[in-house]
């Protein structure tokens, strides 16, 4: 079975074998250049052998493919019968070009390919320079720029060098390098040189822009040597000086630029000069400042197009003393007898020396008030000294003396609206506004720093000036600047500001220190930051409160202290400060703080108001009651009349007036009834009618008379009182209580919402019943009439009996008993 298999396997191999080697098919691709210059046309063709077993007894066709692409059909071509052509327009980038034969549409097979690359001609050398290095033998150096390289294309570089005479050389560049030494039998110091760099490679070369140059203009010497100087004149020094050792061959006209400056480092003179010397160089100035003292420095260039040197190490030296000249500026501030003078060197000053003394002398009194070597003094003056002189003095003599006006006469006008604008960060612009006076003849502008122990500079100007740039300031530091204006017969009051020429935020923050702590407020204080630590002038402060909740206080303040209040007692707080300038803010360490429990104090500040409110509250209440004590009484305990135990006979007019109000106007006294009761006669001609006894109580008079019996009415009160109040019970009479000849009235019941008697009252008889206790008594409702005899009878005891409400109201004549 297993020698079936293995003459299977053998089988099949043999059989691809047979097949590889019928469709293998010899061809060649070739092409005029594998590299050519991008976007140039390439043209390739590919030539099939006769021996290919697939062009024998079958239809083929010849394509192409460029990276891994179809070319298109229009691209190629048949040359001859076993010739075919490809022709690409332009190629920008390397590329696989293949050829391929086809039996049918998918069976296509690869027979040769090549590999086309495309570069780039030579970038064009830039920025060629060369430079003449002058030491023992000089050395002609040029450089440039090849620009970006191709690395699949190699480049060479050539300089070409044509001196004046016509000789041109040429020198190979070594690969990788961008410079070359020409050497010196090419070229003259002194004479014009032309250089070029080509390019060049496989695809073509390029060459730079020619240099056209004089060797010697472009030598960068080194720095020369100040041999010695000497003072030979007074204002005047002379200089021996000479190129460094390795260029001491060179005999050339050089320029040559001299600097100098004063010892404080303030720039005098500079001088330029050209001279021709074989051996010691020399050059000398004048115009200089008698003995002052100079550091000297110097550098040198063959012309004004070629580049300088470095500069020569410095030397000092001093020019000849003179007596000083010229006169100073003097500011002369008087103060009661105690007089301060300051003065500087005007523009015409010359101190021509060193070591300078400073006199302030009197002529008056003819005696030298001070001398110092200082640029300020103070001194006394007396009322008869008018004036001042200052004197400078060194080794060879003393200057013309000064004058000064002493000025008794201070206070006048001052400027105004001062303001001081940062320039820089070492200058400011102080401007200001003319005072109103028109005799200002000047100005003194006078600054000091106020955290340095520095003197007092000032400035002097005329009196057109309304501004001044002051420079020389120290950045974050405070000065204070003054403006005094000047007039003919004495000196304006100084407008004074604090100004900065630049600000920052401070540099040390206030720390925060609890003054006073209670169980609702706490009072803070910090200490102002210290002047030399502010940077600017200080806005103001800001404090953060805040507690565990996080409901945070913020308070704005100018002062340095605070009080903060609406706290809670026994509760943990934190609070910050944070100093404010222009130029920004800093925040000072975080103060943690516990509010106390309320104490004794605190609650005998509470209580002792809250009881003398209280108390009196109670006092008025108290006397508001008694002397208003009728009014209360009827508020709180009215007065209501007991029928039951009240009779017509007692009462008078007294009883009846208490607890009602007093009349509006004075009237007769009259008998006066009881308001709670009204009693009604009606005439014969009156209907009797509920709705009338209801519309007519309290507002009509009933005047009944007869020769035995007084008169009685119903009397309506004029008061408001009054006409509030409701009628307890209403009697009507129909005539005269002996006359009872008409129709027996109705009984009317009160009408009012209020008991008659109280359930409770032990002094009220029971509820009245209208319950008859005879025959002879009627159950009608209505009060039945009287007999007329006047003697009465048993029968109208009886009557009586069985109402004992109406027994109650019983009138008696006191005349018949």
């Amino acid at each position: 079975m297993a020698s079936v298999w293995l003459v299977l396997v053998l089988w099949i191999y043999i059989n691809a074998w047979i097949k590889v080697t019928q469709a293998f098919c010899a061809a060649k691709v070739h092409t005029p250049a594998s590299e050519v210059l991008a976007g140039s046309p390439v043209s390739l063709s590919c030539s099939i052998e006769d021996d290919c077993l697939l062009t024998r007894d079958t239809d083929f066709r010849v394509v192409w493919k460029i990276n891994m692409d179809f070319a298109p059909s229009n691209l190629s071509y048949q040359e001859n019968t076993r010739t075919y052509g490809l022709r690409v327009p332009s190629l920008t980038h390397t590329a696989d070009i293949v050829c391929l034969m086809c039996v049918a549409e998918e069976n296509c097979q690869i027979v040769d390919g090549v590999t086309v690359k495309v570069g780039y001609l030579p970038p064009v050398p830039r920025n060629l320079s060369c430079v003449l290095n002058v030491t023992q033998s000089s050395i002609l150096l040029c450089q440039w720029d090849p620009g970006e390289k191709t690395p699949s294309l190699p480049t060479k570089y050539t300089l070409h060098a044509l001196s004046y005479n016509s000789e041109k050389a040429q020198y190979e560049i070594p690969p990788g390098k961008n410079f070359y030494l020409i050497p010196r039998e090419s070229y003259s110091e002194y004479f014009k040189l032309e250089v070029y760099v080509t390019a060049v490679n496989v695809l073509g070369n390029a060459t730079s822009a020619p240099l056209e140059l004089i060797p010697m203009e472009t030598a960068k010497f080194n720095a020369p040597e100040i041999k010695r100087i000497e003072a030979d004149k007074p204002g005047c020094l002379q200089y021996s000086w000479s190129l460094s050792q390795s260029q001491a061959w060179v005999q050339s006209t050089l320029s040559v630029e001299l600097r100098l400056t004063t010892l404080n480092n303030q720039l005098n003179k500079e001088l330029v000069s050209t001279f021709r010397e074989q051996q010691g160089y020399k050059i000398k100035t004048c115009g200089l400042l008698h003995g002052t003292n100079y550091s000297s420095t110097m550098r040198v260039k063959y012309c004004q197009w070629s580049e300088w040197s470095e500069w020569s190490d410095p030397k000092t030296a001093t020019t000849l003393r003179r007596a000083p000249a010229g006169s100073l500026d003097t500011w002369l501030k008087v103060n009661d007898q105690l007089a301060h003078l300051y003065w500087k060197p005007s523009k015409h000053f010359r101190a021509n020396g060193w070591d300078l003394s400073y006199t302030v002398e009197s002529k008056e009194s003819k005696t030298a008030l001070c001398v110092t070597q200082e640029s300020h003094c103070s001194f006394n003056l007396n009322k008869w000294i008018k004036k001042v002189y200052l004197r400078a003095t060194n080794a060879m003599g003393s200057s013309n003396q000064t004058q000064v006006r002493v000025y008794r006469k201070t206070g006048l006008d001052s400027v105004s609206n001062v303001s001081v604008r940062p320039q820089s960060q070492t200058s400011v612009l102080v401007a200001w506004e003319s005072p109103e006076s028109s005799g200002v003849t000047g100005y003194t502008l006078e600054w000091r720093s106020l955290s340095e122990t520095l003197t007092l500079s000032f400035i002097l100007m005329d009196k057109n000036s309304s501004s001044t740039l002051l420079t020389g300031l120290r950045p974050y530091k405070p000065y204070e600047i003054s403006v005094f204006p000047k007039y003919a017969d004495g000196v304006g009051r100084p407008f004074t500001v604090m100004a900065y020429s630049s600000e920052r935020a401070p540099s040390e923050a206030p720390k925060l220190e609890v003054e006073e702590i209670h169980h609702s407020q706490v009072k803070l204080r910090w200490d102002e930051v210290p002047l030399e630590q502010r940077n600017g002038i200080i806005q103001g402060y800001t404090i953060y409160f805040w507690g565990d909740s996080n409901d945070t206080q913020v308070i704005n303040t100018e002062k340095t202290n605070v009080v903060v209040g609406n706290l809670q007692p026994l509760t943990k707080y934190h609070a910050l400060v944070s100093v404010l300038t222009m130029a920004g803010s800093l925040n000072g360490s975080v103060e943690n703080l516990t509010t106390g429990r309320i104490d004794g104090f605190d609650m005998v500040l509470f209580v002792i108001p809250a009881c003398i409110g209280l108390s009196l509250l109670i006092i008025i209440v108290v006397f508001t009651c008694l002397g208003k004590h009728e009014r209360v009484k009827m508020c709180l305990w009215p007065i209501i009349p007991d029928p039951a135990n009240s009779s017509i006979k007692r009462w008078t007019t007294t009883d009846s007036l208490q607890g009602m109000p007093p009349f509006k106007e004075d009237k007769d006294p009259v008998l006066v009834f009881l308001s709670r009761f009204s009693l009604l006669d009606l005439t014969e001609k009156e209907p009797f009618k509920g709705d009338y006894v209801k519309e007519s109580q309290w507002s009509h008079d009933v005047d009944r008379r007869d020769g035995s019996h007084s008169s009685f009415q119903a009397h309506s009160y004029d008061s408001e009182q009054d006409r509030d109040s409701v009628p307890y019970a209403t009697v009507v009479f129909g005539g005269s209580y002996q006359s009872h000849s008409t129709a027996l009235p109705p009984y009317v019941r009160s009408e009012s919402t209020q008991p008659l008697l109280g359930a409770d009252e032990p002094g009220s008889p029971p509820p009245y019943e209208n319950v008859p206790l005879g025959k002879r008594v009627s159950k009608a409702k209505h009060f039945i009439a009287f007999p007329q005899d006047p003697t009465g009878s048993e029968e109208n005891e009886e009557l009586w009996e069985e109402f004992p409400m109406l027994r109650s109201l019983e009138i008696r004549d006191p005349d018949h008993n």
